[in-house]
């Protein structure tokens, strides 16, 4: 990763705080880069026919979430369509393996539909947070995740590098789908089901805003 500014760019002012935190003078405003940053979820089966069904992993495509350093605060707002929410594969060994077109085809039709994200009424999931500037290669966001419609309390941990013209975060949290008024996926009389838990990880990687 380049941490170099380009030639009549400057870096992001920051100076020492009487707490040992970056103090930066002025707004400075990042922007995301695409296509290097990433944003997954990761869905487990259950119940007793977990065998037959898949751990599946999924990409939010077409998000945002521009990040604002102030002096002595930190903002951020995430904002992924729903509409683009992509099948990656099935989870094996670690490893990601696409499944067939139409397994992709009818997973991604049921999320967007009205028994899980219903993205008719919400199109988007939005999470606003706001905490101290980055330190000791570490960040914390007390915000709100808002999903199907529904606010939840939510403070993300994640790691911080870089500075200037490269900034790289990078972090995971676990949510439960009830939280929001969703009822995991589940057939059979609950034998084959999906957890009510999910992993959501990240690799954002941001550029200073033009």
């Amino acid at each position: 990763m380049n941490g170099r500014a380009a030639p009549g760019r400057q870096r992001a002012p920051a100076e020492p705080s009487p707490r040992g935190r970056p103090r930066y003078k002025g707004s400075v405003r990042y922007e995301l880069r695409e296509p290097s940053s990433t944003l997954r979820v990761w869905t487990f089966k259950d119940g007793l026919l977990a065998r037959a069904a898949h751990d599946l992993c999924l990409e939010a495509r077409g998000a945002r979430a521009p990040c604002v350093l102030e002096e002595g605060r930190c903002r951020v707002e995430v904002r992924v369509p729903v509409a683009g929410l992509r099948v990656l594969g099935q989870v094996r060994a670690g490893e990601v393996i696409p499944l067939s077109a139409k397994d992709h085809a009818d997973i991604e039709e049921t999320l967007r539909g009205p028994r899980v994200l219903d993205a008719a009424r919400h199109p988007e999931v939005v999470y606003r947070g706001e905490g101290p500037p980055p330190s000791g290669g570490e960040v914390e966001r007390n915000g709100e995740l808002r999903l199907r419609g529904r606010p939840h309390p939510l403070c993300v941990r994640a790691a911080w590098e870089g500075a200037g013209q490269e900034v790289e975060v990078r972090g995971e949290i676990r949510l439960s789908q009830s939280d929001f008024g969703i009822e995991p996926f589940r057939a059979l009389l609950g034998a084959l089901r999906v957890r009510d838990e999910v992993r959501v990880s990240w690799n954002l990687r941001y550029r200073p805003a033009k």
